[in-house]
């Protein structure tokens, strides 16, 4: 299973994508997925979509992830067991929920479900953006202060 972000995300992001070589915007269809993954886990809100409403970008953690893949991981189990009510003093069902969510095997070290599950933050998080920002950005710069901003609102 492979990172997906709705296929809408691509449009709403185009004005702060970086141009060949221009180094002003994301350089990552990867960058847009974190963005939003970011804000689907602090809000924490999840969105099912269909297959035709998301694209898929990346089957694994591009080169410039691979150092935080395992604090992305983590994040998203930590949210993930929060959500379901499961305690890490619980050990059995804690296991229970790390052996859906978890496969040491897979490129992202998460099985089918946890990726999908994943995925739905994003989707999430996508709506979370959209919600907040009036209209898509049209600069980097913007983007990152409103971005912190709605981070720092979701923290409370």
């Amino acid at each position: 299973m492979a990172f997906s972000i709705p296929r809408k995300s691509k449009d709403w992001f185009k004005n702060i994508q970086s141009r060949k070589g221009s180094g002003t915007g994301f350089e990552l269809d990867f960058d847009i997925y974190y963005f939003c993954l970011m804000c689907g886990l602090a809000k924490p809100r999840k969105e099912s979509l269909s297959n035709s409403e998301t694209t898929e970008i990346i089957q694994s953690f591009p080169n410039e992830y691979q150092g935080n893949r395992h604090f992305i991981v983590a994040l998203f189990v930590k949210k993930e067991l929060e959500r379901l009510g499961v305690s890490l003093k619980e050990r059995k069902a804690l296991d229970n929920q790390l052996k859906i969510l978890i496969s040491p095997t897979s490129p992202t070290s998460l099985s089918d479900q946890g990726m999908k599950e994943l995925n739905q933050y994003a989707n999430g998080g996508f709506k979370v953006l959209t919600e907040h920002f009036p209209e898509p950005p049209r600069t980097l710069d913007n983007f990152l202060i409103g971005f912190y901003k709605l981070m720092k609102k979701l923290e409370k």
